[in-house]
């Protein structure tokens, strides 16, 4: 499997789960379910920052206030099958295996950029329940985040937004 097979269907199996993250995305900004702060009441999320895992790409919702930052404990988003399929997970442990960071590296960011254009028309396909809040995503432990409104990319230390 070469990098752009892979990852079309990367692609194709994030697609078959679009209306299970738009919904999920939906209930999030309809209900704020989250487990929040001591004093947190849910009127005080005013954004919601999507993190994924690198390796799974799985998504955790975290509430957010911009102004005080997080302020609540993050919530998996289920979605029926892992987003990963298994064609191409064998592609890249076989590539791990022997030694290919090349091209590893590669497939990994052609993933990245089409999973964060698919996460950010799944949040402006669900927004107009409550287009008061603000989503942010970012791959976790990274201190780059992106609007997902604008698409605008920027560091959590140096935005308007204050995530710590």
């Amino acid at each position: 499997m070469d990098i752009n097979e892979a990852n079309k269907s990367f692609a194709a199996a994030l697609r078959k789960q679009n209306k299970a993250l738009i919904g999920t995305i939906q209930r999030l900004l309809q209900e704020r379910p989250f487990s929040l702060d001591k004093g947190v009441s849910k009127e005080t999320v005013d954004a919601i920052h999507f993190e994924y895992d690198w390796e799974s790409f799985a998504p955790v919702a975290i509430p957010l206030n911009t102004r005080s930052g997080y302020c609540g404990r993050g919530l998996p988003l289920a979605l029926p099958a892992p987003l990963i399929p298994p064609a191409v997970d064998a592609a890249l442990d076989e590539a791990t295996d022997n030694e290919d960071d090349d091209f590893c590296d590669e497939l990994r960011e052609a993933m990245t950029d089409t999973y964060v254009a698919w996460f950010q028309a799944a949040w402006r396909d669900a927004r107009a329940v409550n287009p008061s809040l603000r989503g942010f995503l970012s791959v976790h432990d990274t201190i780059w985040r992106t609007d997902l409104d604008t698409g605008e990319e920027f560091r959590e230390d140096a935005g308007r937004v204050k995530f710590f």
